[in-house]
Formats: C-alpha cells, structure tokens, sequence
C-alpha cells in the first residue's frame, strides 16, 4: 500500500475510537447524547474539488448526517466544534483517506414521539434532556460571573430574574402557574419553585436559587426540602444553584458538598452525591439520582461565584 492509497472506508473500529476520544476531550456527556442518535456519512469525492485545504493528496471529503430527537440535535450542534474534531480524528485519516467536510443535523419525529421501554431508558432520557438544560445554565452562569452589575451585594431575586431572562431567550417557557405544585414545609399550602421550565410543552426543570456567602446549613435544608421534597410532586429533574460570594471558593465547595452528602433527603437517594469535572474557576457542580414513589430522576448541585 503506498503512501497514498487508502481503503476509502470507515476504520473498523470507528466507533469505538469516537468514544475514546469523547473521554480525552472529557466529553462523555455529549457521546451519550451521540449514541442515541443515527449517522450515516456520504462519500463527496475528492477533497480538493469538494473545497477542503491543507495536506488532501488523494483524500476525499465525506459529510455526515446525524439524526435524532430534537433535544439531542440541539446540544450537539453547540458541541460542534470538538464533535467535528473529534469524527475527523476517529476517521483516521491517513489509513481512510477520508477527511470531514460538513456535519448535517436531522430532527426526527420517530424518535421524538417514541415511548421508552423501560425505566432506565426513561430516566437516561430524562438525564439527557437535563444535560442540556445543564449546559445552557453553565453558559449563563458565566456570563452573571463576568458581568460587573452582578456582585456580593447582589440579591438573589435579581440574580433568579437573571436567569429567568436568560433561559427564556433560549427558548425555555415559564410555567406560571405553580400554586398547586406542591405542597409548602408546613404540609398544609401549595407553593412556588422559583423558576418552572418546560419546552414543547412538557415540564423538564424545576430551578431553585439560593445566595450564600458561607455554608449556611438551615437555609441550604431550607432550598433542598423546598425544590426535591415540598414542591416536586412530578419528579423533575431539579437544578439547586448557589450564588456564592466567598473569599475561598474551594474550600466552600468542598464544605458545602460534604454538607451534601450528610444531608437527611425527603426523598431516596438512588445515586449518591457525585461532585463532576470543573468548567471553570468559577463554577463548581455535582450530580445524584433521587426517587419519588419508584420514580426516578436526576438532580444537580451548581455554584458560581459571584463577587
């Protein structure tokens, strides 16, 4: 075989080099999200008259389709960037002579109306839909981080308002009317989560945030009874996110998770508390599984420092 001549085909073990990739980018969350998904790829000729530079001798170009539920299509066209870097490497090009020219997104109505056939299945659904919610409330964390109107004497009302702003204007909706949500501490009145998101019309997220400036533990139980016991009667996957405003933000979050972890929840425990990768300086997070009545659902402890 000379240096030149390739097989013009899928390395054999293409996918299992997109996941090894996915773990060195530390990206499993988005390959999750990509093995729900179908992929077919099209061969486009060569290279350089498909429009593609750079060393292309005797290459050719391939654009690949990904398809799948809407939710999925979205979070892995924000992923783009490194889900393209990450094919191109799988392709092994120098063995395939195939390089990626384009990535194609297709939404399917199958996959979208489909019902899961298990438990597990659903809650991996749940856990995906989550996940992207997660990416977009890191994004607008950032940004209340970087912004200077925001800072340790700013309220959580305003911070809550936000947020809210933010997530409407990428197509999250409101849902208003929470009076019987569920039921209050006392266990006699209905109440309100602070923010309540749906999208095509189903319920997806229950956001509750709470300032902090050290580990106060009676108004952290407070937040967590409130968002994961009180007022989630549906098992929706729950977003508790802390804008902290402390002068040592690891120690903080290293106290405030084994707090955590010690903490008696109204609900069970499937999945215990598990702190993940941090995104940035600011940002800390963990994730754990709780159950309702067999039902089981995510949840995500995030903290920003703010200020």
């Amino acid at each position: 075989m000379g240096e030149y001549d390739f097989t013009y085909e899928l390395p054999k073990n293409f996918e299992s080099r997109i996941k090894q990739f996915f773990q060195q980018f530390n990206k499993m969350n988005v390959y999750d999200i990509f093995r729900q998904c179908k992929y077919e790829y099209e061969d486009q000729g060569l290279a350089y008259y498909a429009g593609l530079r750079g060393d292309n001798w005797n290459k050719k170009a391939v654009d690949f389709y990904i398809e799948g539920a809407k939710e999925n299509i979205d979070l892995l066209e924000k992923n783009e960037a490194i889900l393209e870097q990450i094919i191109g490497k799988a392709l092994k090009p120098s063995e395939s002579g195939y390089l990626v020219r384009k990535i194609f997104y297709l939404t399917s109505d199958d996959i979208i109306d489909s019902m899961p056939s298990s438990n597990e299945e659903r809650l991996n659904a749940d856990i995906q839909s989550a996940t992207a919610v997660l990416n977009d409330l890191i994004w607008i964390g950032e940004r209340v981080c970087s912004n200077a109107a925001y800072n340790a004497k700013s309220s959580e009302n305003s911070i809550n308002d936000y947020f809210r702003d933010m997530l409407l204007s990428k197509g999250y909706a409101e849902t208003k009317d929470q009076t019987r949500h569920g039921i209050s501490a006392s266990g006699k009145d209905a109440g309100e989560v602070d923010i309540l998101l749906s999208k095509n019309g189903k319920e997806i997220a229950i956001f509750e945030g709470l300032r902090l400036n050290g580990v106060n533990t009676d108004y952290i139980d407070e937040h967590i009874e409130k968002s994961l016991d009180n007022y989630n009667a549906l098992g929706t996957a729950t977003f508790i996110v802390a804008y902290v405003s402390v002068a040592n933000f690891q120690n903080f979050w290293e106290k405030y998770c084994e707090h955590l972890k010690c903490h008696v929840y109204g609900v069970e425990m499937k999945r215990p508390i598990v702190p993940t990768t941090y995104p940035n300086a600011v940002t800390r997070m963990a994730s754990a599984v709780f159950s309702r009545d067999g039902f089981d659902f995510p949840a995500y402890f995030i903290a920003f420092k703010i200020g």
